[in-house]
């Protein structure tokens, strides 16, 4: 069963296998991944799949059995249409489901039957195995449906359901009782451990009471604690009589779902959700859909392994809160584009959050010649400050335990804090820049035992790979940090050198210069780049492209390939490594990741991986990753 399952899933994640089976998916289901096999085939033919690295894999792992396979087709499924994923939670269980359409039924039952002994069953035109272990799978000549349910914890705690189902009830004390008692026998021996080191460096007489007087305590508290292992005992014959009969309930319910799904009706569909539909794309090669973040975390903090955490309000922080992903596989880029919707609340606060822009002083000292990638980010931090805690309060104040004090603790926060000095030290806004990456000489010490049993010190030299970097953040009133450097030039942790500071960090391959000038602090690696800020000779060199991927984004981020592959060390490298970085050298482009603005109340993100011109599409060009660095 399990191999089968693998097997099945090892086709799914390679490509999109289904007809439209929209229909199998309930209107209630809360997030829903789709993948389109007829896009896919688009991009690569089925005869190039065969052939590829992982089509290959994937026959030569199910041919292991009296038939080889030669085709993907041979599998039975329908490789040209639309597969599906979908989660669905109730109070009782969750249901986490596989669709996959059949193309030849006839093929599938004989790959079924070579890759599984099993017995087939079929009941009025539903087929399923006679003996399942785990989850259900079932299939008529058209669709397979796969469900694997996993029962919620703290729906069997309920008194009514534990009596329906014939569970145990469970006496949460004794088992605490004895966690404690085991925390303390720990406890004493970490002491004994220590005491024990100490002996070797103070008198013995006095060392040898003290262990003594301690063991005997703990022996007295491991004594105590034997008599709790008969209600250790009983936690786990509850655990063991009560897992049992909810895997099987789990079982039971998955069955009935994998049948019930098969025959629905369009009417119960998720094609009656507006929503969902809203997010589908054509174009697109994938999909992801989440309907309501709330539902979810309510699910799992509703599991008695997080009872701490039940009442923190997360259901209410994410209320009408959704996410759409959708994955387009282009001739010349890979492209993931996601939005974010959120409730009028949540909305507004972020709005006020993301309110900021990015300085513009930051582009006089970025020179993307010598610039592997970049990190920006722009909030105001004025908003922040006034609107985190609120959302802050309003996620912990139905905790039951100390919901009223964290209530205090977060407005004591907001009255102490001063935000708006805080936002002219620190208004929100910094831009990080890889320039290089290198490998350095450090010295470290590490202390050995001589023959006479005395510390000494012994140097030695090891080799660090470590970033070049720059670090620009905007100050608007540097007075504080200024004092906090004149304080760390006092206890000698900072020295002065024309007109910029160096930290230097003991046993670090790297010296850290820093400086302040025209409202931004500069935190780098690079003496020569800090004095030609200071100076005011830096060589900028910025295109429109990272102009306007920097100034238009909330968020972003960069990768330049070709330089980031052409400054990793090599060195130390095997032959083989060596040769799949040379491929990836001269066999990559430029990659980014950006976020908007807040429209409404939506958030869109963008991210982006350039395909080089050597590569037809973006699916042919993943493939070809995977079996470079897979061989």
């Amino acid at each position: 069963m399990k191999k089968l399952l693998c097997s099945v899933m090892l086709c799914f994640s390679a490509f999109a296998i289904a007809q439209d089976t929209t229909t199998k998916i309930p209107n209630d289901a809360v997030v829903v991944a789709t993948i389109k096999g007829n896009n896919l085939l688009q991009l690569m033919s089925m005869e190039e799949l065969n052939n590829s690295f992982v089509g290959a894999e994937i026959l030569k792992e199910v041919s292991k059995k009296e038939n080889k396979y030669n085709s993907l087709e041979d599998f039975g499924f329908n490789l040209g249409a639309t597969s599906h994923y979908f989660f669905q939670v109730n109070d009782s269980i969750n249901y986490n489901t596989i669709i996959i359409p059949i193309k030849d039924v006839n093929k599938f039952e004989s790959f079924l039957k070579d890759q599984n002994n099993k017995e087939i069953v079929n009941q009025n035109g539903v087929k399923s195995f006679k003996d399942q272990n785990d989850g259900a799978i079932v299939w008529n000549d058209s669709v397979l449906i796969m469900v694997i349910g996993s029962t919620n914890d703290f729906y069997f705690e309920n008194e009514e359901v534990i009596n329906r189902y014939g569970l145990e009830s469970e006496d949460y004390s004794s088992y605490e009782e004895f966690i404690d008692g085991a925390e303390e026998v720990v406890e004493v021996e970490e002491y004994v451990i220590e005491s024990t080191e100490v002996y070797e460096e103070v008198e013995v007489e006095e060392v040898e009471e003290e262990i003594e007087e301690t063991v005997i305590e703990s022996t007295e508290i491991y004594e105590e604690d034997t008599e709790e292992e008969e209600d250790y005992s009983y936690y786990n014959d509850y655990y063991n009589t009560n897992y049992t009969k909810k895997k099987e309930l789990a079982k039971k319910w998955s069955m009935s779902k994998a049948i019930e799904l098969l025959s629905q009706p369009v009417s119960k569909s998720i094609l009656q959700n507006k929503s969902y539909l809203k997010s589908l794309d054509d174009k697109a090669e994938a999909t992801l859909w989440i309907s309501d973040f709330s539902s979810i975390y309510d699910n799992l903090f509703g599991s008695m392994y997080y009872r701490q955490l039940g009442g923190l309000n997360l259901g209410s922080m994410y209320a009408d809160s959704g996410l759409t992903a959708k994955l387009f596989l282009e001739k010349d880029k890979l492209q993931l584009i996601t939005t974010y919707t959120m409730s009028d609340e949540m909305a507004e606060s972020y709005k006020k959050m993301t309110s900021n822009k990015l300085n513009k002083k930051f582009l006089k000292y970025i020179n993307e010649e010598r610039m592997i990638g970049y990190m920006s980010y722009s909030i105001s931090t004025k908003a922040a400050l006034d609107e985190y805690p609120k959302l802050m309060k309003n996620l912990y104040s139905s905790m039951p335990s100390y919901g009223e004090e964290a209530g205090l603790a977060i407005d004591l926060f907001s009255l102490l804090l001063d935000e708006e000095a805080v936002s002219k030290v620190l208004p929100g806004d910094m831009l990080f820049l890889l320039s290089g990456i290198s490998q350095r000489d450090v010295t470290y010490t590490t202390y050995e035992y001589n023959d006479d049993y005395e510390y000494v010190e012994i140097e030695n030299t090891k080799t660090e790979t470590v970033p070049d970097f720059l670090l620009m953040i905007s100050t608007e009133d540097a007075r504080f940090l200024n004092k906090f450097i004149n304080y760390s030039i006092k206890k000698q942790l900072v020295t002065y050198e024309n007109g910029y500071y160096v930290l230097t960090i003991p046993q670090s391959p790297l010296d850290v210069f820093f400086a302040i000038k025209d409202g931004i602090v500069f935190i780098g690696t690079s003496e020569l780049e800090m004095n030609k800020i200071i100076k005011g000779t830096f060589d900028a060199k910025v295109s429109s492209k990272h102009k306007k991927l920097l100034l238009d984004s909330n968020y972003s981020a960069y990768l330049n390939g070709k330089q980031l592959a052409s400054k990793i060390p090599m060195e130390d490298m095997s032959k083989d490594m060596v040769d799949k970085l040379n491929w990836f050298l001269n066999n990559t482009e430029d990659g980014y990741i950006k976020s908007s603005k807040i429209k409404g109340n939506s958030m869109d993100a963008e991210m982006v991986i350039e395909v080089p011109s050597t590569e037809e599409n973006a699916l042919k060009y993943l493939f070809n990753i995977i079996e470079t660095f897979s061989k």
